[in-house]
């Protein structure tokens, strides 16, 4: 499973905070930029982050996400090129959108957000609730750990958050794979 968590939506202005690994079965962890150096400049932030997520990914033969392919996997792409890193390579099994299989016509359900589904099916895991502002609130622990201070409370409730959907990932995906019909490298 892979879930990014970044400080907005656009690949070209803004970063990521943190990353959720989590190999099926086992528990999750996060990479982010609180165990990494220190990026060069305040786009960049997230240089040396974005190559530790590459190498991390990199490890597994494919990779599991929710909308990972419209947001995850081309956010870390384009930060890495950003960077002036090669982008991900291209695995087997890059395309594991559970999000796809949750809707995409497969299903009929009201909405594709991931807590909407795991709620559908029953979940036992919840997500944490977020606003706009603990992004925002996480971004400026994110841009004051730049400049040598602690890494603040908003930002490891970013990575908390991150490792839940990992777990809400997981079960929703045992509940669909079902569905999946063809695993195919693009």
């Amino acid at each position: 499973m892979v879930d990014i968590e970044c400080t907005d939506l656009r690949s070209d202005s803004e970063f990521i905070l943190c990353c959720g690994i989590k190999e099926l079965g086992k528990p999750g962890k996060i990479v982010g930029l609180a165990n990494v150096e220190r990026g060069p400049d305040r786009h960049r932030i997230d240089h040396w982050l974005v190559l530790k997520i590459r190498d991390e990914m990199e490890k597994f033969d494919g990779w599991i996400t929710w909308n990972g392919l419209m947001f995850d996997l081309p956010f870390i792409d384009d930060r890495l090129l950003f960077c002036g890193h090669d982008q991900l390579q291209r695995r087997f099994a890059r395309g594991l959108d559970m999000m796809w299989h949750a809707r995409m016509g497969k299903s009929r359900m009201s909405s594709s957000r991931l807590d909407s589904v795991a709620k559908a099916l029953k979940c036992p895991f919840r997500k944490t609730a977020l606003e706009k502002h603990r992004w925002k609130d996480a971004e400026d622990d994110a841009i004051a750990w730049r400049r040598g201070e602690k890494m603040g409370k908003s930002y490891k409730y970013i990575a908390d958050h991150c490792l839940a959907d990992l777990d809400v990932t997981e079960w929703v995906y045992g509940k669909l794979k079902q569905r999946i019909v063809t695993i195919s490298k693009r």
